[in-house]
């Protein structure tokens, strides 16, 4: 492991235990969208997108509490966002609320998922140096697989970044034992851009005590570190 990757997470953590301290429950500001820069003298320019997973019409995945995944994505990648602000790096978000403005011609659940997907993907393609940080939560059909994952896209930069980012989840949450793997085929966004990505599945909606925990403010601001951590560790 790098040394500058681990101080540089350290640092992160640290600011998240002094947020906790004053009891910040809700870190994150809306923000007007723009492109990511990393301002920090030294430091090569990368663009930082923070995609939170589904929205609009797709919810993703339901909770066994009942709230959608999309809700929970969301939450933590403002949270994301905020903490990036702090080192110096303002994020392009695909998305700031639950709301999405389908064209008029997308009319079935089907065709709105495409667009969006679609329309991310231009996005990301379009910005120059863009590194893609996707939030989503995974789900079983049983109750026990619980713990976070990160999938890292096929593209170059993205396997060191996705093992980097899952090491150090395992550390700070202690919530899995599993390794970063490639994403598959299946998963259009992930297979159709051109810059470093990787797919944080933050732990498990079907598990209840999981569940409860991911929709824990304090919760998803220490996952929102350690991912902002990684990335300033491992793409900085």
């Amino acid at each position: 492991m790098k040394k500058s990757f681990v101080l540089r997470a350290l640092l992160a953590l640290i600011i998240v235990g002094v947020a906790a301290g004053f009891g910040v429950r809700r870190i994150y500001l809306s923000r007007p969208r723009t492109a990511a820069r990393i301002v920090t003298a030294g430091r090569n320019q990368r663009t930082l997108i923070i995609d939170p997973g589904h929205g609009g019409t797709d919810g993703g995945a339901v909770s066994v509490t009942g709230k959608n995944e999309s809700e929970i994505n969301l939450d933590i990648a403002l949270r994301c966002r905020s903490l990036a602000g702090l080192f110096g790096v303002t994020a392009e978000m695909t998305r700031e609320s639950e709301q999405l403005d389908y064209p008029e011609d997308a009319n079935t659940i089907r065709e709105k998922k495409v667009w969006d997907t679609k329309t991310r993907t231009e996005l990301i393609n379009s910005l120059e140096n863009a590194v893609l940080i996707s939030i989503h939560q995974n789900k079983y059909t049983t109750a026990s697989p619980h713990g976070s994952q990160v999938l890292y896209a096929p593209t170059a930069e993205s396997r060191e970044l996705g093992e980097k980012l899952q090491e150090l989840l395992t550390q700070v949450t202690g919530e899995s034992k599993r390794t970063a793997a490639k994403i598959g085929e299946s998963i259009y966004l992930m297979n159709h851009i051109d810059c470093p990505a990787v797919l944080v599945e933050c732990g498990f909606v079907s598990n209840a005590m999981e569940a409860k925990r991911l929709e824990e403010p304090e919760y998803q601001l220490k996952l929102a570190t350690v991912i902002i951590g990684g990335y300033l560790g491992s793409m900085t």
